[in-house]
């Protein structure tokens, strides 16, 4: 379990590559005050905040970078965004409160261009950059090292525009992978909207689409209060 310093500048690895395919679909949660599209330009805090991979300012990376997650299926993507790290009752059921799910929507969108990422799904790819598991599947309370690993594998894959790593919430033999993708400055945009209206998941409809899609896991959004 390399929960660890990253290597010294001098160590070099071996990133592996995968690439999705142009057209390839992704989905995402985010908030409705933005673009399906849009990349976050804030880069995350050395220590608190953020998710696994966000870009931040250390030694090895001083400029911004936009970055933007995404994942191959819906389940997925609600997962790693709204269900990470629920506490479970003694039923072994998980609730959602309101606030996860406000102001949020659901969006499907496309690659736009064939996206060249690091291959961290599987022993293979996690050793070529001097890791394991523990890099892809450990708590939220180790983000801020996973977040330095995260910059030190992008110095050494200049050619990748972001991660591609089995989810930690939607895992097994159905399970869909997510992606981190880095805006690069040159090319053209990686993602595309899709036809598809984004499902608001703080509407009867959009809890009901959230409770379906959840309830293999055993997760339900919490029920509305009425007013009196």
């Amino acid at each position: 379990m390399p929960d660890q310093m990253i290597p010294k500048p001098h160590v070099r690895a071996t990133p592996q590559r995968h690439v999705l395919p142009a057209g390839t679909e992704l989905w995402r949660v985010h908030s409705n005050r933005r673009r399906s599209t849009e990349f976050k330009d804030e880069p995350a805090d050395l220590h608190w905040g953020g998710g696994r991979f966000c870009d931040i300012r250390d030694e090895l990376s001083k400029r911004p970078v936009l970055y933007l997650y995404a994942a191959l299926s819906p389940l997925a993507a609600l997962c790693e965004t709204l269900a990470r790290d629920l506490r479970m009752r003694e039923d072994g059921r998980r609730r959602l409160t309101q606030p996860k799910v406000r102001d949020m929507v659901l969006s499907k969108v496309e690659a736009a261009v064939d996206l060249p990422l690091v291959d961290l799904t599987d022993r293979t790819g996690l050793t070529a950059v001097h890791q394991d598991i523990w890099l892809v599947q450990s708590e939220a309370t180790a983000y801020p090292r996973t977040r330095r690993w995260g910059s030190w594998i992008r110095w050494q894959a200049p050619w990748a525009v972001g991660f591609r790593w089995p989810s930690r919430q939607d895992f097994g033999p159905d399970s869909a992978d997510v992606c981190l993708l880095y805006a690069p400055k040159t090319n053209p945009a990686l993602l595309r909207p899709s036809s598809e209206k984004p499902i608001e998941l703080n509407t009867d409809e959009g809890r009901a689409y959230v409770n379906k899609e959840l309830e293999p896991l055993r997760i339900r959004v919490q029920e509305r209060r009425k007013r009196r």
